[in-house]
């Protein structure tokens, strides 16, 4: 028997393993996928490594940027040089830095929501927004009637819609305006989630940000496991026995690391608690493609762009410029986002890559159409995520199930990025509570 098995060798699996392991606990870590990472993988693209998962660090991520330096990875600036585009509604406008280049009357009541935004979100404390006030109230709405509620402008509306793409990777009229409003919360500010300096798409890793993973999982050793998706925890008295298809271990406690939809997919013996399982049945992934090309040159800088581009008229977007400061080479990289993406993931690979690149050669010229290399990540469709970035739950969720997030049922405990107090649904945020977690089960074993 070992003192705990972690179900997950993601950020939050690997962080609480190594966690245990320091406080002098036997850990085991049982991963579905034939790799370590969770929602973060290496892919290569014309030579080179990069992250077909989650990628950036922001300033405030601290946990991430400790990790990173503890094991010898540097960051680099996201290249945001020249000008960005957006076009919304029917105008395009080239614009520089952070603020968005509306018209001015647009501006103005965009920039007042953003404000309105921060404001509510400061009402929250985290990690239970289910207790703030106005949660009931909150959490009764989508974003989608929230945003119809207190707005005029479509311009204004169509740019918050496509900040909760961009963001959740759902649709507007899909997401629990509570849970919103707490994702501002436990990044600070709206700011700071959708910005790039200084923002949540700060820097780049040089050489990806799942080497760190990599890293955690070699000091590991043989106390993970690859290749064991987890089907059935059987809890008694003295301990929890927990099976998979190559294997069975007994434990004195369990980490579950998968978001809720896939926590779901276990059998549990006793059965979890109604208001566990009731969460699990009501809170699903986003929907998302990530997508990378390369060129022979970044042709779009010498046009004086930066590569960002946020637009309501192509399927493929947001995107930005995959290289740094510190690059010479040509690459792109974006999203199929919330309904996009629904609408694009049983499409053929060959029919998404040529939707790419129309899309970006609407804006960018023909030149668009000519990459080096071309790499995608289906995540709607990855058998051990079924989507990304992150777990959304709809109305109604966290007012009547959000306590059973991080709540234990007997010996299982709960971790993953939804379960945060601090950059919910990023890698900062699994860090967190992979650290919170092993805390908790190192005081009971």
């Amino acid at each position: 028997m070992v003192d705990v098995v972690v179900v997950g060798a993601g950020f939050a699996g690997l962080t609480a393993a190594r966690a245990l392991r320091k406080a002098g606990r036997s850990v085991v870590v049982l991963e579905a996928d034939n790799r370590v990472g969770g929602r973060t993988k290496p892919a290569t693209l014309a030579g080179e490594r990069i992250d077909i998962g989650g990628q950036w660090v922001g300033p405030t991520q601290t946990h991430l940027l400790a990790l990173a330096a503890h094991y010898g990875v540097t960051t680099e600036q996201q290249y945001d040089f020249g000008d960005n585009v957006i076009d919304i509604c029917g105008r395009k406008a080239r614009y520089k830095g952070e603020t968005p280049g509306l018209a001015p009357a647009d501006l103005e009541e965009f920039g007042g929501i953003v404000a309105k935004l921060d404001s509510l979100a400061g009402e929250i404390e985290m990690p239970r927004p289910w207790l703030a006030p106005s949660a009931a109230e909150w959490d009764a709405q989508t974003v989608e009637s929230w945003i119809r509620a207190n707005t005029t402008g479509e311009p204004t509306r169509e740019m918050l819609r496509g900040v909760t793409r961009a963001v959740f990777s759902c649709e507007a009229n899909e997401i629990s305006f509570l849970f919103y409003l707490a994702y501002i919360a436990s990044a600070g500010s709206l700011e700071a989630l959708i910005g790039t300096r200084g923002g949540a798409q700060d820097k780049l890793f040089t050489g990806s940000v799942w080497q760190i993973a990599a890293k955690m999982a070699d000091e590991l050793g043989d106390a993970v496991v690859l290749g064991s998706p987890v089907s059935r925890i059987e809890q008694d008295k003295d301990g929890v026995t927990v099976t998979a298809p190559n294997g069975t271990w007994r434990a004195k406690r369990i980490i579950v690391t998968a978001p809720p939809a896939m926590a779901a997919r276990i059998d549990y013996s006793p059965p979890l608690s109604a208001r566990r399982d009731g969460l699990s049945q009501r809170m699903p992934m986003g929907c998302v493609i990530k997508v990378a090309v390369a060129y022979k040159t970044a042709f779009w800088r010498e046009q004086g762009y930066s590569g960002l581009v946020v637009s309501d008229r192509t399927e493929f977007g947001p995107w930005f410029d995959r290289g740094t400061t510190l690059t010479k080479g040509g690459a792109l990289v974006g999203f199929f986002d919330g309904g996009p993406a629904q609408r694009w993931a049983d499409r053929s690979a060959e029919e998404r890559r040529a939707r790419v690149l129309d899309d970006i050669a609407l804006y960018f010229g023909d030149a668009a159409r000519s990459p080096v290399d071309y790499v995608e990540e289906v995540w709607t469709l990855s058998e051990h995520h079924r989507g990304g970035y992150v777990a959304v739950p709809g109305p109604g969720v966290l007012t009547g199930f959000g306590s059973a997030l991080i709540e234990p049922v007997g010996r299982i405990h709960w971790a993953g990025t939804e379960t945060a107090d601090a950059w919910v649904g990023y890698i900062d945020g699994a860090i967190r509570s992979g650290e919170r977690v092993a805390a908790d089960v190192s005081a009971l074993v």
